[in-house]
């Protein structure tokens, strides 16, 4: 909790305490673009549930040792864990090979992951029937595709948004139509397998 005053406040069980800004500054560290590696790891290992953001690394006068990095990931796979303090924020970084390049994800730190064995509603699910768990593999075979490329998607609301300020430019009037979503009917497991399944011939 931060005051007017400049106080900041924490309960912990039941116990206020208080700090002052002096107090939190001293505690903040240095903000730096030097990123300290601490180990190698293979880049597999890494679990990508853990990753939140990817930063490309340009070469800052260090082209022969950039090269020399970037070289290394590329033929071992490995990939390098190290520390970096961004925005007063201390970030653990996953620094890897990436199309002729180093980038540098940044990882969550493990609690800010959510466990989801702390979740009771995924506990005590039903068993998946033997004919479900048939029809629902015949469905994933017809739909596996031996490339993924996500160049393929497109983000529908950034373009209708684009097409708006484009319509807004030419001095067009736009009729916004607000579209409500159909209800589904309700069906069994089976039903919707075999449709899906149907539709995929």
């Amino acid at each position: 909790m931060h005051t007017a005053l400049g106080l900041y406040g924490v309960n912990l069980q039941g116990l206020g305490l208080v700090f002052d800004k002096k107090e939190i500054d001293s505690a903040k560290p240095v903000s730096t673009k030097l990123i300290e590696l601490d180990k190698f790891v293979n880049f597999f290992q890494a679990d990508p549930h853990y990753f939140e953001r990817t930063w490309l690394l340009i070469p800052d006068n260090s082209d022969k040792p950039y090269a020399l990095l970037r070289k290394l990931l590329e033929k071992t796979g490995m990939a390098a864990i190290g520390k970096v303090t961004m925005s007063t924020r201390e970030r653990v970084v996953l620094i890897h090979y990436y199309q002729n390049a180093i980038v540098a994800t940044t990882l969550r730190y493990p609690d800010e992951v959510r466990e989801p064995s702390h979740f009771a509603e995924l506990k005590n699910l039903p068993e998946a029937g033997e004919e479900e768990l048939a029809m629902m593999t015949k469905i994933v075979d017809k739909m596996t595709k031996d490339d993924l490329d996500l160049r393929v998607y497109h983000d529908g609301y950034k373009e209708r948004i684009e097409a708006l300020i484009t319509s807004k430019m030419k001095g067009e009037v736009t009729q916004v139509e607000e579209e409500k979503p159909k209800k589904p009917a309700a069906k069994s497991m089976m039903e919707m397998l075999r449709e899906t399944a149907e539709s995929l011939k």
